[in-house]
């Protein structure tokens, strides 16, 4: 063994680490996971079996028979609002009773309607209606329309069938375009912002959470006031503003009416919605908007390597 005196011993040897304020708050605190660090192999494992189930389950609800589909009117009002999840099962249609609700193909039509049934005929036929409409559907549903009963249904859910597969590929084009071209220094940086940005687009693209729908107009019976019936197909609750000082409330899922404005000739009637949180709303979307910076005190900012290339 090698001995030094000890005004000649060499000094230890210095290195750098991702630490200080390279770090991010759950590093500091235990150590945790930085910028650049190996997955977990518990997070990898958790990720794939995640991925597996997302696959398997709608492909075995398919497999037995089961169908699924996004609601994308408002007719069925609070019951099943519009960006509602329903599945279905095959029935027989003489197992239908009033109150069922009921997926169907109109004849001659490519779209599928989804509304309760209200009247059962002689001879294998339901009638059907949806809560909004004011009159019964024109075709008696036979077992040749029918597509199925619903037998459960997830509200909102079906946005999120809708938002998840260009969520999954944007962010695996971000994280791609991260790794290849930003630097590691703002490599999380970048992620951040860009997934906000992701998030943004999406929201702006397919409006789940404030989306009134224009369902239609009447004149009052002083024959000057225009009124439109306005349905909510939004998560969140909504303020629609009509004429000026007159607007309604809605929930998701619900119809009401407002005074409006006649347009200008040859201009759309447009009605305007704004999100209106109060209490719990307010406090869950808050908490939902502080989310990235979370993330960045989760994440941090990775040290930049020195110059002379030591780690």
């Amino acid at each position: 063994m090698t001995t030094w005196p000890s005004a000649h011993r060499p000094a230890p040897t210095a290195t750098r680490t991702r630490g200080g304020r390279g770090r991010s708050l759950l590093a500091a605190a235990g150590g945790g996971p930085v910028e650049g660090s190996a997955p977990s192999p518990l997070l990898v494992v958790l990720l794939v079996v995640g991925l597996a189930v997302l696959f398997a389950v709608p492909t075995a609800w398919r497999a037995s028979g089961g169908r699924w589909a996004v609601v994308e009117t408002g007719s069925m009002g609070t019951a099943v609002p519009v960006g509602s999840l329903i599945l279905t099962r095959p029935r027989p249609v003489e197992t239908l009773g009033v109150g069922d609700i009921v997926t169907y193909r109109p004849p001659n039509l490519r779209s599928m309607y989804t509304h309760r049934v209200v009247g059962v005929e002689p001879g294998g036929a339901v009638r059907v209606q949806g809560d909004e409409n004011g009159a019964v559907d024109p075709w008696p549903v036979t077992q040749e329309l029918l597509v199925g009963k619903v037998v459960w249904h997830g509200q909102g859910l079906g946005w999120l069938a809708r938002t998840l597969p260009i969520v999954l590929l944007g962010s695996m084009v971000l994280r791609l375009a991260t790794g290849l071209w930003v630097p590691l220094r703002w490599r999380s940086s970048a992620r951040v912002i860009g997934t906000c940005l992701l998030f943004a687009a999406v929201a702006a693209l397919l409006r789940p959470f404030v989306h009134p729908v224009l369902v239609a107009t009447t004149t009052d019976s002083d024959g000057t006031t225009l009124r439109a019936t306005i349905s909510s197909a939004g998560m969140l609750p909504t303020r629609v503003h009509g004429a000026p000082g007159q607007h309604v409330d809605l929930l998701s899922g619900q119809v009401g009416s407002v005074v409006v404005a006649p347009p200008g000739p040859g201009h759309p009637l447009v009605v305007d919605g704004t999100a209106h949180l109060t209490g719990w709303w307010l406090v869950a979307v808050g908490a939902v908007c502080l989310l990235p910076m979370l993330w960045v005190l989760v994440v941090g900012l990775a040290e930049p390597a020195p110059a002379d290339g030591r780690s």
